[in-house]
């Protein structure tokens, strides 16, 4: 995320032996590394829902009905906009299963804070989606930062493991044939 619009186009990062970057004859970009998870499964990123060209969120919406689970990452400081509103509504309509991020909690000031946040994203996706889903509230910077120093237990604080376990248990082989 950044103030002007940073993803214009779906990637696509997929293991391969070495890192490498390419943008395929369809336009997707596609990133290759030599990470063992990425034999199982290819992470996909759009542009998202809250972007400023049109064109971006079409990107997404003709993506989304290929995906086996949706990441969808909605931000501490604004969060749940009429916007996602909308998209999640079709991703419900597709059948999709959805976890739910909330990210950048290190920008609200106590737990408390995060808690009322959360709770909020849950009530407001339940009422959409259906089903009440479990809301991984995160601080990415946090986990980058954590992760380059080396840092196990500042990582776990910045709620990237927790967040990790769920996708990983999500898409074991027996949840991804189902």
């Amino acid at each position: 995320e950044g103030v002007t619009p940073t993803t214009s186009r779906v990637g696509v990062l997929q293991h391969g032996e070495t890192v490498a970057r390419r943008t395929r004859p369809d336009g997707i970009e596609e990133t290759t590394a030599p990470a063992e998870i990425l034999k199982a499964v290819a992470i996909v990123d759009t542009p998202g829902t809250n972007a400023v060209l049109r064109e971006h969120e079409a990107l997404t919406r003709d993506f989304l009905p290929r995906a086996d689970l949706v990441l969808f990452v909605t931000s501490a400081d604004r969060p749940y906009t009429e916007s996602e509103r909308a998209f999640l509504e079709a991703i419900r309509e597709w059948g999709k299963k959805v976890v739910l991020v909330l990210n950048k909690r290190d920008l609200l000031e106590s737990p408390e804070d995060v808690a009322k946040v959360v709770a909020f994203v849950q009530e407001q996706a339940e009422k959409t989606l259906g089903t009440r889903p479990e809301v991984f509230a995160l601080s990415a910077r946090d986990a980058l930062r954590a992760t380059q120093r080396g840092d196990a237990a500042a990582r776990e604080r910045s709620g990237l493991s927790a967040f990790e376990a769920k996708v990983t248990a999500t898409l074991d082989e027996k949840e991804r044939f189902r």
